[in-house]
């Protein structure tokens, strides 16, 4: 007896060949456009912003002093024999300040610089009718700096160098001082020196970092080398000079050190920073 054969049998097989293929095509799709949408991804250029570190900066500001060692003092003493032999009659003062520095090498963290700035120094009577010394004091220094770069935005500063300095200055007796009513004028001297320096550098986020900020500080000791003895005279009208001899007999007796802490605040320039576009 022959095998009955189910009705749409054949159509039924078909149909059921048809979901399997279009299943299969849909899985081929969408393994392809997965592969494209990676290749896509990992192949498309990126553009970044690359500064470039500079070798140049330029920098000015202002600058706070501070005497220190044995220039710190008062001038009001009564004894005008002894105004000019025992101290200095200068305390703080203002001023400014000018450098410039070139980094050596590609990284550009070894800086050699060469700087200048003008100190205007007082005492501490500002009372009318008090003694008044005044100093004017201009330093160049040289020497070498170490340059960290902590970020993009940051930088830190270590160094040293030799300074050359140029005082001159002036004492004014006081209305009521009855033995001394002659000004008298420190003569222009000048003095070798050693300082050290540390500061801050916060850099500017315009188009190229070209700008930053300078915080600064320096210890100078401005007479380490040499000094010079000469001892006023009572009622001398010519000018004396600093006095910062150990020679006893027409000085202080030791060797007194002229030394100052400078505050620099300003403004830096790189004038060769750059900002390159960069694809990756």
């Amino acid at each position: 007896m022959a095998a009955k054969i189910k009705p749409y049998s054949y159509f039924t097989f078909e149909r059921n060949h048809m979901k399997r293929t279009i299943l299969v095509l849909m899985l081929v799709v969408f393994a392809v456009g997965s592969a494209d949408a990676q290749q896509l991804t990992t192949t498309t250029p990126r553009k970044f912003a690359e500064y470039i570190k500079p070798a140049w900066t330029i920098g000015f500001g202002g600058v706070w002093n501070l005497a220190t060692n044995d220039a710190y003092g008062r001038a009001n003493y009564s004894d005008p024999s002894m105004i000019l032999k025992d101290n200095y009659g200068m305390r703080w003062g203002w001023g400014a300040y000018l450098n410039l520095k070139y980094g050596l090498g590609k990284k550009k963290q070894d800086r050699i610089y060469l700087g200048f700035d003008y100190k205007g120094m007082t005492n501490s009577d500002f009372e009318s009718d008090a003694n008044k010394t005044s100093y004017d004091i201009v330093t160049i220094a040289g020497g070498y700096e170490y340059l960290f770069f902590g970020t993009s935005t940051f930088r830190s500063y270590y160094g040293g160098g030799v300074t050359a300095n140029f005082i001159s200055g002036k004492f004014t007796p006081g209305t009521t001082n009855q033995l001394s009513t002659i000004p008298r004028s420190i003569e222009s001297s000048f003095r070798v020196g050693l300082e050290v320096k540390s500061g801050l550098e916060f850099i500017i986020k315009n188009k190229n970092r070209n700008l930053g900020i300078n915080l600064g500080a320096r210890y100078n000791l401005m007479n380490l080398f040499n000094d010079d003895n000469a001892k006023p005279e009572l009622g001398q009208t010519e000018d004396v000079n600093l006095n910062d001899g150990d020679d006893p007999a027409s000085g202080p007796g030791f060797k007194r050190y002229i030394g100052m802490v400078s505050v620099d605040v300003g403004l830096n320039i790189y004038p060769d920073a750059k900002r390159i576009i960069r694809t990756r």
